[in-house]
């Protein structure tokens, strides 16, 4: 399951209005404000991140925890999470349980009582059953959630894969595309394996270098035996090798224009991601001078991405 809450922590970090809709609908009073990394302090009591949001202009703070299976034992967990959270920070504190695969599950607590001899005490939480939301997805709705759709359909593994691509090739923003391609990789190897996932994510396994948690996702799936080290290194050399053509492919175009580049400058291609080197692959024609080049690296690659 840790791989999935990574997964769907990194979703939620991403796209947040998506998860509120999901628990308030597109018609929410609630508007969202930032996310923030609450401090809790009790023993073996980790807080996750929250997301602050404003209501008729009070601010409160929603927490999401997922679960694949009904677990009823860790919701007081939950509860104490929100109200040490509540207590700490003097605001409203709502906690909503995302639970991402039905399975054969009849019941999906979102409660629990304490009753001694007829006196109890009740707290009840929240609850998303996400594949009540499939048919958004697919949709294009919330096209955003489409790593998560191996957990909800029942297609087969290429047809649920190129669903999932399709969904996310809408998406316009490169970095969030590779985040979130990335992500389905990780929920689906879980769902259909490793080998038939990375053969066929092969034709976007370039754009997961820009990806926030791939690599890491990588070597730690290495490390614990579930990922052999072929595989591992066939994925990371095919990213590098695509990388290093494109880096290659600039300075060829840069040298042909300005001469040989002084070694700062080499430096600086040599440490640019891909997202960074496609940004200069854009402008690099409209380039009239090796000064208009070292003043765009030294001075206007912040504004660009590529600090």
């Amino acid at each position: 399951m840790q791989d999935l809450d990574n997964a769907f922590k990194t979703a939620l970090t991403l796209q947040p209005n998506c998860w509120l809709d999901l628990l308030f609908t597109k018609e929410r009073n609630v508007v969202f404000k930032e996310i923030t990394d609450p401090q809790i302090n009790l023993p073996e009591l980790r807080g996750d991140k929250a997301l602050v949001v404003e209501e008729d202009g009070e601010v409160c703070y929603i927490m999401f925890e997922a679960m694949l299976r009904p677990e009823p034992e860790k919701l007081p967990t939950f509860a104490l999470k929100a109200l040490g959270m509540q207590y700490i920070q003097k605001r409203r504190v709502l906690v909503a349980i995302v639970y991402l695969e039905k399975g054969r599950y009849a019941s999906f607590p979102a409660g629990f009582e304490n009753r001694v001899d007829g006196v109890a005490n009740q707290y009840q939480l929240s609850k998303i059953l996400l594949w009540e939301h499939k048919d958004r997805i697919l949709s294009g709705e919330l096209k955003e959630l489409a790593p998560f759709l191996a957990l909800l359909d029942e297609q087969s593994a290429p047809a649920i894969m190129d669903t999932q691509k399709g969904l996310l090739n809408q998406i316009s923003d490169p970095k969030l595309q590779s985040d979130l391609l990335a992500i389905a990789m990780v929920v689906d190897a879980r769902v259909f394996g490793y080998d038939l996932v990375f053969e066929k994510f092969k034709k976007e396994v370039n754009m997961l270098k820009e990806s926030s948690f791939v690599q890491d996702w990588l070597d730690e799936k290495y490390r614990e035996g579930e990922l052999n080290g072929e595989l591992k290194g066939e994925i990371k050399g095919e990213i590098k090798g695509k990388i290093e053509g494109k880096r290659l492919l600039l300075q060829s175009i840069l040298t042909q224009k300005f001469g040989n580049l002084a070694p700062e400058l080499l430096l600086k291609l040599q440490l640019s991601s891909n997202e960074q080197l496609d940004r200069l692959g854009a402008i690099v024609l409209s380039l009239n001078s090796i000064d208009e080049l070292q003043a765009w690296l030294s001075n206007g690659a912040a504004e660009h991405g590529m600090n």
